[in-house]
């Protein structure tokens, strides 16, 4: 590997790309058992509209409820082309948006993510992708405009609750609290107002050597949205890891939003697996959920 040109083209530029690649695959089963790995469908993209408690925001659902190809239904909007029409190219753009777009990211988001998925548009093009997506999915734009407005006036009304689609935010003279739809309750610590916006106290495990006090971090739309969608989808898998825990499920690892099982009979701990993390816990009813099951001898994508 480290003097040979035959492994590391293959598998990557580097040979630390070559490591880096066999650290999955060097979880194994124990003898006689195998791996069932799951991971849910497009779980931001699910959670975000469905946070925003709106019309809007369930007809984007919808698509999910059917099967539809999202990216396809993105840049068919983009386009102007029938969802049946979208090419590979298209669909890759579409694609790139649903993942740059949803938490209030603009060109240099679309333009880094395109980068990971091999769309690189010049910058007047990556704006009307951007601009495209917003005007498709209007209940995206509203939900920013939403969060902003309740945390903000939050932390002008100390003591009282403001919410925002399926979020609650309250301000008690110290931290600013938000409370998710499964009753979990999480805060932005000192918060403040400052010339530039709202700021926190940031968590940082090395703080600058001169410093007097935790850095700060600014508030913004984008962020109070990427926060709260994480927060939840961190909540199902919470909620998945219980209830196979309850059904005897031998949970060894989960990664993201992917849970791996270590099972004999994988038939059935696939069924089960696969039928915990489709179905939302009473607090999320409405979401639709879907997860892609796979078994292995190996760990890996």
């Amino acid at each position: 590997m480290v003097r040979g040109h035959q492994i590391v083209p293959a598998y990557g530029k580097r040979v630390t790309d070559v490591l880096k690649g066999m650290l999955r695959p060097s979880l194994m089963a124990a003898p006689g058992r195998k791996l069932v790995t799951a991971d849910w469908s497009a779980i931001e993209a699910r959670v975000n509209p469905w946070l925003s408690s709106c019309a809007a925001g369930d007809a984007k659902l919808d698509l999910f409820r059917t099967g539809e190809d999202i990216y396809k239904v993105n840049a068919s909007a983009t386009f102007g082309v029938g969802v049946a029409d979208v090419d590979d190219a298209q669909r890759q753009v579409g694609k790139v948006q649903e993942l740059a777009c949803g938490f209030g990211g603009s060109v240099g988001a679309f333009n880094a993510m395109g980068r990971v998925y091999g769309v690189v548009l010049p910058e007047a093009q990556s704006r009307r992708m951007v601009e495209a997506w917003r005007r498709a999915n209007p209940w995206a734009v509203d939900q920013w405009s939403a969060l902003e407005r309740a945390y903000t006036i939050a932390m002008r009304q100390p003591g009282h609750e403001f919410t925002a689609g399926r979020v609650t935010y309250l301000y008690d003279r110290q931290h600013l609290w938000y409370a998710l739809p499964s009753g979990r309750v999480l805060c932005y610590p000192h918060a403040r107002f400052e010339r530039d916006g709202i700021t926190y106290a940031k968590a940082a495990w090395k703080p600058a050597q001169d410093a007097k006090e935790w850095p700060r971090a600014r508030l913004w739309h984008g962020l109070a949205c990427e926060n709260i969608v994480q927060a939840v989808a961190n909540d199902l898998l919470r909620d998945a890891l219980r209830r196979l825990d309850a059904a005897g499920q031998r949970v060894i690892l989960h990664v993201h939003d992917e849970i791996v099982l270590e099972a004999d009979d994988v038939e059935a701990a696939a069924a089960q697996l696969e039928a915990v993390m489709v179905a939302p816990p009473a607090w999320a009813a409405g979401l639709p959920l879907a997860a892609e099951v796979n078994i292995r001898e190996r760990y890996g994508k």
